[in-house]
């Protein structure tokens, strides 16, 4: 949509920011005693004393009192007041980022069809840490201003007060109606459909901002968090990242995943090599695009290593992050006492500190317990396919070309040979079907870690890639192999004429995966 001349933004709230779930609304007040709540309530516009509500004609308490009395229940007004306030669940956080990064360049107002109950939602930009008066110049409540859309009344009030021309005035409204009748007076509209994310669609280019790791907010006021080393953003840890989500959610608090750098045992033992799944890189980007709101990668530091764990609550999570809820994995411990505390520990600090401390279910896959340890027995073992379906995803090494021996070449099958470029584990020796990424491109490949008996004796293990299809210089080149499936072990062969046999007998397996 072309955006040139819009100086202002008029955002509906619910349906286009907030999630709606009128559903659970209207289960809660049939729930009371209200029947054919469907009457009363539609998407853009409600009937009776619904409608009185929203347009202001009633207050809070006398809407209460007039929904108990209409229809005889047998409640509390507290209890009309939560029924109706399920109308309205969370605000997503890239919406919030969004709306935050767009006050920088337009005026941003809110016109919403709303109520006293349902404008306590805005609270979700200030505990996102996104002042809501820094990010919207003034909202326009259609109880305040005893006028509802789609009057064109409700248009003309909203121009007039906020002193903004017709033809410089975006409309971001989920109604037809509103759309239709703000057009009809000059307005800009753009009518998202049901549970459309329209960020990207209407404003690509401060959408990849708000991704961007350019993209700096504002700290968090408060928020639900996991933690852990995530090595390999395996299933198990993408499950907990769900939990947390739908916790938070719930919570209707943004969530946080706090993962660390480098591995807390090598700070600890500056010759300790771990066999990591995932580099730094790897980790971070699989991370900023799980369904977590915010990452953040700690480095692991010395001063870290040595707080215990309520420490690490009170002066991390709490002053720095303003944790107010903990998930924890099933499994995990922290703090330089390790083991030694218990979850019932971690709970007792929370209780001093002001963070609920709640632990998630295990993650199973075909009975297997899912674990980063469990992945690297797999790759030790060369069960390659076990640990992809436990990863989600193939597992790869990465590295740059290097000149090997010119064996590959003689034979008619020319290597390329890798050398890593980080800690992360080698798989078992032997011979694979991989897939190669060069240069943006994808090529099949065949891959053998060892020591090529055939040749030598030592002991030397190397890593050489014959891919497929493919004829170049690729010396000095960036090279990243994903493993597919493990085809056999190494092994010397009397012959170089039957090490040639057997390599076209796994090239001819691997063309025809």
């Amino acid at each position: 949509m072309d955006l040139s001349g819009i100086k202002n933004i008029v955002f509906d709230f619910g349906g286009v920011l907030v999630n709606l779930n009128q559903q659970a609304c209207m289960d809660e007040l049939t729930r009371l005693g209200v029947p054919n709540i469907e009457d009363y309530l539609t998407a853009y516009g409600h009937v009776g004393i619904f409608g009185a509500f929203e347009n202001g004609d009633v207050d809070l308490p006398t809407f209460c009192r007039g929904v108990r009395e209409q229809f005889h229940l047998d409640c509390e007004d507290i209890d009309v007041e939560n029924a109706w306030a399920k109308f309205l669940e969370n605000i997503p956080y890239k919406k919030l980022k969004l709306v935050y990064a767009l006050s920088k360049k337009y005026r941003i107002f809110i016109l919403s069809n709303t109520n006293p109950i349902h404008i306590k939602s805005f609270a979700l930009f200030d505990q996102a840490g996104f002042p809501y008066k820094e990010c919207v110049e003034k909202p326009y409540y259609s109880f305040q201003i005893h006028h509802s859309k789609p009057s064109l009344e409700i248009f003309r009030y909203v121009t007039d007060d906020a002193g903004i021309l017709p033809e410089e005035t975006l409309l971001v409204d989920d109604s037809p109606k509103n759309c239709a009748a703000a057009a009809s007076l000059g307005w800009k509209t753009y009518c998202p459909g049901t549970s459309e994310d329209f960020c990207e669609d209407l404003f690509p280019e401060e959408t990849a901002y708000i991704m961007s790791r350019d993209f700096q907010a504002p700290p968090f006021q408060a928020c639900v968090a996991t933690m852990g080393f995530f090595d390999g953003v395996h299933k198990g840890h993408q499950f907990l990242i769900n939990e947390l989500q739908t916790l938070a959610d719930k919570k209707r608090m943004p969530s946080l995943l706090l993962s660390f750098w480098p591995h807390p045992r090598k700070v600890l033992q500056s010759d300790y090599c771990p066999s990591l799944l995932s580099s730094c890189e790897e980790k971070s980007e699989r991370l900023h695009h799980s369904l977590a709101d915010k990452v953040e990668m700690l480095p692991f530091t010395t001063e870290m290593a040595d707080m215990t764990a309520r420490e690490f609550m009170e002066k991390i999570l709490r002053d720095r992050y303003h944790v107010r809820c903990l998930l924890m994995g099933h499994d995990h411990h922290f703090g330089k006492n390790g083991k030694s505390e218990s979850f019932e520990d971690y709970q007792r600090y929370g209780a001093e500190l002001g963070i609920e401390v709640l632990r998630a279910e295990p993650y199973c896959q075909d009975d297997v317990l899912l674990s980063s340890s469990y992945i690297r027995r797999c790759l030790q073992e060369g069960r390659i396919k076990q640990a992809n379906e436990a990863l989600g995803y193939a597992y790869s090494l990465e590295g740059v070309v290097s000149e090997g021996y010119g064996n590959g070449k003689k034979m008619g099958f020319p290597t390329a040979n890798l050398c890593l470029s980080d800690d992360k584990l080698v798989p078992a020796r032997g011979v694979y079907a991989t897939r190669v990424q060069l240069d943006g491109q994808t090529y099949r490949a065949m891959l053998n870690i060892g020591t090529r008996p055939t040749f030598c004796q030592d002991d030397t293990c190397s890593i050489e890639v014959h891919i497929l299809d493919f004829e170049g210089d690729i010396y000095q080149k960036k090279l990243r192999v994903e493993f597919l499936q493990y085809l056999r072990e190494e092994k010397a062969f009397a012959s170089v004429s039957d090490l040639q046999a057997q390599l076209a007998e796994d090239r001819k397996q691997i063309s025809s995966m």
